[in-house]
């Protein structure tokens, strides 16, 4: 299969192109080229999403489109609303476009369970949205674009629930972890803080093959089967490091936890999760 991979360069999609790359043709699209060890064979195709989709670099014809790419600046609101909106909005439409005129069979969208909001139940793929923030509503708006596209490919959204592991930076899990080996105080909201259900990267991407084999447009949370609340998280990171877990609590508790329920993404999509929390801390260690 020939596929077009946006976002290559990231976390999840160094991951995923050294999944996909021993059976499929696949085209990296990313605003630098590979960092670090690159599979052979790539196709590799320098491109800023907020401009204007150079085509010239890209495939007359594909099979199918995996859009990862997001706005760098996610958390920088709203100093950089226009850098969030180009890339995962307006970048996100002329990728859409691409795949039509391109004759994509699927389209596999990468979201993010943060657009539910919170609750105290586990999230399924029914449920209301509620984002809480510009980043949020953007990957919103992008599932609201791309569910237009059905009558010309299948398309796919991945709602993606704390996705880590090695080499991650930036994110929830790898600052906890950095600031637990550096002895430093985490902070948690009441007693125990936000409930998650993260998924390790190794698991997460083996979702992609599978979704895009689908013969129908489908919407998938991609979680793990363990849920955790941030203070139990911290003192497991404390064990699996060996460095002690030190907590600050505040006198508020969260709204609503941020768990995502993962039945379809085992019974579709045939994908169980089969690296522990405690494993996947480790590989970071």
């Amino acid at each position: 299969m020939r596929i077009l991979v946006t976002g290559a360069n990231g976390f999840i999609g160094g991951h995923l192109i050294r999944e996909l790359a021993p059976r499929h043709e696949l085209f990296a699209l990313a605003r630098g080229g590979p960092k670090g060890e690159s599979p052979d064979g790539i196709h590799w195709v320098e491109h800023d999403l907020t401009r204007p989709l150079e085509v010239a670099g890209l495939p007359s014809e594909i099979d199918a489109v995996i859009h990862l790419a997001q706005s760098r600046h996610y958390k920088e609101f709203p100093e950089r609303a226009d850098d969030i909106f180009a890339v995962n909005v307006q970048g996100t439409f002329r990728v859409l476009e691409y795949a039509r005129a391109a004759g994509a069979d699927s389209f596999v969208f990468a979201s993010t369970g943060g657009v539910y909001g919170h609750s105290y139940e586990k999230f399924v793929e029914t449920d209301p949205v509620s984002p809480l923030d510009f980043y949020l509503t953007s990957k919103y708006a992008a599932e609201l674009l791309i569910a237009n596209y059905k009558r010309f490919f299948r398309t796919i959204v991945l709602r993606l629930f704390f996705v880590y592991g090695p080499t991650q930076e930036g994110m929830l899990i790898p600052n906890l972890l950095g600031k637990v080996r550096a002895g430093a105080a985490v902070t948690v909201e009441g007693p125990l803080g936000l409930r998650i259900n993260p998924i390790y990267v190794g698991d997460a991407v083996r979702v992609f093959e599978p979704a895009l084999a689908l013969e129908s447009s489908e919407l998938f949370n991609v979680a793990g089967d363990e849920s955790v609340h941030l203070a139990e998280l911290v003192e497991l990171m404390g064990q699996v490091t060996g460095s002690p877990a030190s907590i600050e609590h505040t006198a508020s508790s969260p709204h609503g936890d941020l768990v995502g329920d993962n039945r379809r993404m085992k019974e579709v999509l045939g994908v169980t999760p089969s690296t522990s929390l405690a494993d996947g801390l480790r590989s970071m260690s």
